[in-house]
């Protein structure tokens, strides 16, 4: 137990080091491989170990970390030694009993295997692979066996893989690997005299594996075949620092824009509190304006409610002062058709009066609204053109 332990404490300390890498595992079509390969594979007893089955082996994997990686194996034994449904021995085909049968293909392996580098796992993971590492492979699958010619029930098994991985990455880029891989393939369900006995790992139901595999590392959308290394890492206490410092620079940024908007604001009020000349088509129009204005948005004439309390000024300054008229002018900026323009000039003149009387109760025969089309004389900035503006005709 104190050895499971301090096993259990160790493998969690390497692999808490290497968890405190910045590591770029790019997307979900990176670092993936395929691979081929063969071997051979006897009883693990060696009591039948000739003639030994040749196999050959192809997988496809994807490596998720440093350390950790998934593949999809196929593996098929081939032999021409006898297969006695009724001697079952490691796999069911290594038996040369009297009314054996003949096959080529003695059985296949599909699976699931989970791969684990020990070397990275414990040594740390440097940002490429080295030449040589050890890892370790623990798999879950089909097993099936063939008898051409009589019929058995026994064909379909659940198999389970052990073993470890000898690894030499070849090349600058490591996009090529040579695979030694020593492995015990169990039969974990096997029917004995007594009935079906599951998951016995017994090394009369298994067989010993030995394969040698080429595998391509596919690029990654990094330019490398392997998983890179952030060029930096940062504590803790760096990244909050870089994210206060962020913060304050945003809040910087937005101080100095309002006080941009409010210098913006302060001038055109003070424009507005002004008496000015309004020129139109060349003609000069010598009255008092008013100076609450309403702007309307591109194309529109209908009164937003962040506009409404200009209209609400004017209001109050009639009612205010019973004598007096205002005429109400509607503009348009540049942009555009001149005859639509004039339209729109005309309809925001009119929803300006239309305000006044409906919602303000001011008596009409005191207002008066007309559109006088296109302008860029009244403001510099074209969307403070797209207005309606209040002359003051008398009190």
């Amino acid at each position: 137990m104190k050895k499971l332990l301090l096993a259990i404490t160790l493998v969690a300390s390497a692999m808490s080091a290497n968890a405190e890498q910045a590591l770029k595992l790019g997307n979900f079509t990176d670092n993936w491989y395929v691979g081929i390969g063969g071997g051979a594979a006897t009883t693990l007893r060696f009591r039948e170990m000739f003639p030994i089955n040749s196999t050959a082996t192809v997988f496809l994997g994807k490596q998720v970390t440093p350390v950790v990686g998934l593949e999809l194996e196929g593996t098929f034994w081939f032999g021409s030694n006898a297969y006695n449904p009724d001697n079952m021995v490691s796999y069911h085909f290594n038996q040369t009993a009297t009314g054996a049968y003949k096959t080529i293909v003695r059985g296949h392996y599909v699976g699931v295997n989970g791969t684990f580098n020990l070397t990275n796992l414990f040594a740390g993971y440097q940002g490429t692979p080295r030449f040589f590492e050890v890892g370790a492979v623990l798999g879950v699958g089909w097993i099936h066996t063939y008898a051409p010619g009589k019929p058995f029930k026994k064909g379909n098994k659940a198999g389970l893989k052990t073993g470890l991985d000898f690894l030499f990455n070849l090349g600058e880029s490591k996009a090529h690997t040579i695979r030694l891989q020593p492995a015990i393939d169990w039969d974990t369900q096997w029917s004995g005299d007594n009935g079906v006995q599951k998951f016995p790992l017994r090394s009369r139901f298994a067989q010993l594996h030995i394969t040698a595999a080429y595998v391509y590392h596919f690029g990654n959308s990094n330019g490398t075949h392997h998983i890179t290394v952030c060029d930096k890492k940062y504590s803790q206490d760096e990244l909050d620092g870089r994210l206060n410092a962020l913060r304050a620079q945003a809040d910087a940024d937005i101080a100095a824009k309002d006080k941009a908007l409010a210098e913006l604001q302060a001038e055109l009020d003070a424009e507005k509190a002004k008496e000015k000349t309004v020129i139109i088509n060349e003609t000069k129009i010598e009255k008092t304006q008013l100076a609450p204005v309403v702007i309307f948005k591109v194309g529109r004439s209908t009164i937003d409610a962040s506009q409404q309390p200009s209209v609400a000024m004017i209001a109050t300054y009639m009612k205010n002062h019973p004598t007096a008229k205002v005429a109400i002018n509607g503009y348009a900026s540049p942009e555009g058709n001149p005859e639509l323009n004039q339209k729109l000039s005309d309809a925001r003149a009119k929803a300006v009066y239309d305000m006044l009387v409906k919602t303000y109760k001011i008596s009409p025969d005191r207002l008066s609204y007309r559109g006088l089309g296109v302008t860029d004389e009244l403001f510099d900035e074209n969307d403070w053109n797209r207005v309606a503006t209040f002359i003051e005709e008398s009190k």
